[in-house]
């Protein structure tokens, strides 16, 4: 809070979420506490107690581990993406190749001294436990069956935290207009260890909203005024309507479409951006030039099915790495392979992550070309081979499928701008802001 002081305090009353920030603490400690508190009927006696001793040790320890370490991490995460470790904390560490190899390059110092303060913390604290534990004593029995009640009482009403029909969560600690804001009333262990529950349960999401008929649910889709005058024929595409071409080709066109790792208007001079993109500048004047374009999300994972499926982002995983997605969901390549076209998609790093090969290779794009598939590329970062290397290998395929006098369409999915920002010396000057 006295960090972000300012947004504090525009957003709300400080003293109010003060103490919501206290509740949360509260559902966060009592959720750490469920299984001692179970245990203890039959491990805090006499008979178990040097059991109890070492496992209340270890545990008060991993705890603070799961504290201390993601709080230490929490600024920079805020600096990275303006809100607490969320889901994004956990997401990407499937991926531990390119995590920490970002790390690593981009984050180094904040790596180490984080491990370096963890460890530190967890010593010291390490000894103290141990003289604590040396002094414990064993519950005798009727001590702890009157006390136990009691504290099993005390630890439902810290996790749940409200008399109302659902528990606690996150979303009722969100009482500001400012998303940073309300992720800072609450801890940022409680706001991970909710985004793994929520993940958990993602595939099963669904069920709790029951099912309709196919034919029900087709009616209810496709009853809109706009849609009125289109002719859905295709028994096994349901929703597909066709729209005849405005002008006529002897020919098919080819089709490529560059994704920019974070390209937004920030670094385009004519969108009110600093002038870094002067080629890009260029091209205005030769095509169509949106100047009121947004993204449709936050994650480049969402870039991607937006582009190529037209897909609005959801408040789940994104729908490139969901089981159900993974096949017959419709793609550009779907309407452009039963035109005869070959499809392709173009990675510089490795195309497992994210779900992408899945994705794609399930959904009609037939070729995917990513970082073991590129001859000798000259500069290798944390995301895979450098920008320059993945246009190389793009001009060498196009002109492979231009020589088979066959229509093509690519997607080129670009890392180079992706933080650490890698890329080879001698290629771009590094702009200063006056």
């Amino acid at each position: 809070f006295i960090w972000q002081f300012d947004r504090v305090t525009a957003a709300g009353n400080l003293g109010y979420m003060l103490l919501q920030g206290v509740r949360a603490d509260l559902i966060f400690a009592g959720l750490w506490l469920i299984i001692p508190v179970l245990l203890a009927p039959l491990l805090a006696g006499e008979k178990h107690f040097m059991l109890w001793r070492r496992f209340s040790h270890v545990w008060v320890l991993l705890g603070l581990c799961l504290v201390v370490f993601i709080e230490v991490s929490t600024p920079q995460f805020i600096l990275q993406y303006d809100i607490r470790p969320n889901r994004l904390y956990i997401e990407y560490l499937k991926y531990p190749k390119e995590v920490f190899s970002t790390l690593w390059q981009g984050y180094r110092g904040m790596l180490l001294g984080s491990i370096a303060v963890t460890a530190l913390l967890l010593w010291g604290l390490h000894q103290l436990f141990k003289r604590v534990s040396a002094a414990s004593k064993p519950y005798s029995g009727k001590t702890l069956w009157l006390t136990w009640p009691i504290f099993v009482v005390l630890v439902f009403v810290a996790v749940r935290s409200s008399t109302e029909h659902r528990p606690a969560n996150p979303a009722m600690f969100a009482i500001t207009s400012d998303a940073l804001v309300n992720s800072l009333i609450i801890n940022s262990p409680y706001s991970v260890l909710y985004a793994l529950y929520n993940m958990k349960h993602e595939a099963h999401s669904s069920e709790i909203y029951g099912k309709m008929p196919d034919d029900e649910m087709l009616v209810l889709a496709l009853d809109w005024p706009w849609l009125k005058n289109d002719s859905f024929s295709d028994a096994s595409l349901p929703t597909l309507h066709h729209h005849e071409a405005s002008v006529t080709r002897e020919k098919p066109l080819n089709l490529v479409i560059i994704l920019q790792e974070s390209l937004g208007a920030t670094f385009v001079e004519s969108l009110g951006g600093v002038p870094v993109t002067p080629e890009l500048e260029k091209l205005k004047q030769d095509g169509w030039w949106f100047e009121q374009m947004y993204a449709t999300g936050t994650r480049s994972v969402r870039g991607i099915e937006a582009v190529v499926s037209g897909f609005m982002p959801t408040p789940a995983q994104s729908t490139v790495k969901l089981s159900l997605s993974q096949q017959n969901f419709y793609t550009l390549g779907s309407t452009l392979t039963r035109q005869g076209y070959n499809t392709s998609f173009i990675y510089g790093g490795e195309a497992h992550f994210d779900n992408m090969r899945s994705f794609f290779t399930g959904n009609d794009i037939h070729q995917v070309i990513d970082l073991p598939q590129m001859q000798n590329p000259v500069f290798v970062g944390s995301w895979g081979a450098s920008d320059e290397d993945l246009f190389t290998a793009t001009a060498s395929h196009l002109a492979d499928m231009h020589q088979q006098q066959k229509p093509f369409f690519s997607l080129v999915f670009t890392s180079s701008n992706h933080t650490p920002f890698e890329f080879p010396d001698g290629r771009i000057s590094l702009y200063e802001q006056p």
